[in-house]
């Protein structure tokens, strides 16, 4: 992104807490969970209204226009931006924390305002710039014309153009980064919306991917007055500790389904796991002498021969994939720069590792491994080394040179155990350290970790049983499905749905159609249209049911 909607999970994945190995192995692991989990983005475009045109030619640019071969569109040009002021603080009464501008994309040549049915859809912006959304979200744009719909895009504060403060400010005024005042936010963009565009006797669906998914979910949840459905997609909506109903959170569940799409049951080579652990066996042994280090250094073409005494560089390779692992070559998770991914990219990479390496041929097995990074971080096949300065930046640097700032919502309100067993995935084994993430989390953002606060404040599996009209999709190719929404978790909630999309990646139900879609992908997104049908309906039938004093209006 200019921020980057891969960032944070990039984080969570590659940098769980800090991890308590030695530097060399948490290296080799951040290598790997880059490899099968990246994604970050960036797009800064000045849009302009769409003129107007008969709505079968507006929806026939709307998904045919510059695609590219993952079909991303430039779709924001076709939209109107917006600016809403929205209090930093929606819960206290004084306003004494002042205001900012709110960025949201409103896409509005579907509507007509006069048609007996319409709806606004609304995607829930999440840690990116907005316009990453509005150009990717197929699912809204291919289902606009046949639901009469208001396209409305919001962008999360602190993200893309939605700043409160200049960077040098951030420091002092990060407590107003929160989910539940994104929430706020995004249901005064919706009363707005209703208002300017003559849309207030229409139902309201939410979109959301990723965290987005969990946005849209919990906008249901906490808002049913505001959204009469939603579609979150990979939605790791059980990823937090204290849960009280059910089984607690499975921390083990991401690295074990990264692992899985490399092995033969993902479409990968049988020898790649094997591989990938004993190079990393191999990375840990000859990292401990100087002849060791120059060795690994030649054959993995550091750029920088210290990163091996960093703790942040090459685990993060393997994960960054997985999340991309879509069945047609893509720039999404790479923030539309340089060549994409290839199609599959956890296969991929794995070819690399398909051979058996003989026991003494160490220097084989680790170009190899070289060369299976390289579909992340040498796609273009021009790049003399990899990994860049891994150097920390400086304790006094501003928060945003600190990283995304997903970061913080993690520590202050949405954290993530990750631990691995060695066992059933190919990563050292680590269990989480609640003790260590607290120490991180006061070093880099000076707060206090509050591990239980997403179950607190929005329920987890419990309050699933006081909700509805949410349908949770979850790729089976996704790391991220480990800790997402299930058919167990909403048994006996027909309303409810957990929507397995197999040969699916991370929230690719919600991309634009494509050719390569397999049969999995293209039934779940006819199963989400279907439940937007009825939610409609749902919403008519009940307006009209009702004694004209009560109609929502």
């Amino acid at each position: 992104m200019a921020s980057t909607e891969g960032s944070p999970l990039l984080a969570r994945a590659s940098r769980p807490s800090r991890w308590l190995l030695p530097r060399t192995t948490v290296l080799v692991g951040t290598a790997a969970i880059v490899l099968f989990s990246v994604c970050s983005f960036q797009f800064l475009r000045v849009p302009t209204t769409w003129p107007t045109s008969s709505t079968a030619t507006l929806h026939e640019r709307a998904t045919s226009a510059s695609a590219t071969g993952d079909g991303h569109r430039d779709l924001v040009s076709q939209c109107t931006e917006l600016r809403l002021e929205q209090p930093l603080d929606h819960f206290v009464a004084d306003g004494g924390a002042g205001s900012f501008q709110q960025r949201y994309y409103v896409c509005d040549q579907f509507f007509d305002a006069t048609a007996a049915q319409g709806a606004v859809f609304l995607y829930a912006g999440n840690e990116a710039d907005v316009e990453l959304y509005v150009n990717n979200m197929g699912l809204m744009w291919e289902n606009a014309q046949a639901f009469n719909a208001l396209l409305v895009f919001a962008e999360h504060r602190y993200f893309g153009q939605s700043m409160p403060f200049p960077p040098e400010e951030l420091d002092d005024h990060m407590q107003f980064l929160s989910s539940a005042q994104a929430l706020e936010d995004f249901a005064r963009v919706v009363a707005t919306v209703k208002t300017s565009y003559k849309a207030n006797n229409v139902p309201v669906i939410a979109f959301g991917g990723s965290y987005g998914g969990m946005l849209a979910a919990w906008m249901r949840m906490k808002y049913p007055f505001v959204v009469d459905g939603a579609i979150a997609a990979s939605a790791p909506l059980l990823a937090f500790l204290g849960e009280t109903f059910g089984a607690p959170v499975d921390s083990e569940a991401f690295l074990r389904i990264a692992t899985r799409g490399a092995t033969p049951a993902g479409g990968a080579a049988e020898q790649c796991v094997p591989n990938i652990r004993r190079a990393v066996g191999e990375i840990i042994d000859r990292s401990k002498t100087a002849e060791g280090r120059q060795q690994l250094a030649t054959w993995l073409r550091f750029c920088d021969p210290d990163v091996l005494a960093t703790k942040d560089s090459v685990m993060g390779i393997v994960n960054a994939v997985a999340m991309a692992n879509y069945p047609y070559p893509s720039t999404y998770m790479t923030g539309g720069q340089g060549p994409p991914l290839p199609a599959f990219p956890v296969r991929a990479a794995c070819a690399f590792l398909e051979p058996e390496f003989a026991s003494n041929d160490a220097k084989g097995l680790l170009t190899a491994f070289r060369k299976s990074v390289g579909v992340l971080y040498n796609s273009s096949h021009v790049e003399p080394c990899y990994f860049p300065p891994t150097q920390p930046p400086p304790t006094n640097a501003s928060l945003v040179d600190r990283g995304n700032l997903w970061g913080y919502l993690n520590c202050a309100e949405l954290f993530m155990p990750f631990s691995s067993d060695g066992v059933h995935d190919m990563f050292p084994p680590h269990a989480f350290d609640l003790a260590e993430a607290e120490a991180a989390c006061h070093a880099q953002w000076g707060v206090q970790l509050r591990p239980h606060w997403a179950i607190t404040h929005f329920g987890g599996r419990r309050a699933l049983r006081s909700t509805s009209n949410i349908v949770f999709s979850n790729g089976d190719l996704d790391p991220w499905s480990g800790t997402g929404v299930t058919a167990d978790d909403v048994a006996g909630i027909d309303s409810l749905v957990a929507l397995p999309v197999v040969g699916g990646a991370h929230h690719v139900d919600l991309f634009f159609t494509h050719e390569l879609d397999t049969p999995g992908i293209t039934k779940a997104r006819e199963t989400e249209k279907q439940h937007m049908q009825r939610w409609v309906a749902e919403y008519y039938a009940n307006a009209a049911l009702a004694p004209p004093s009560l109609r929502r209006s």
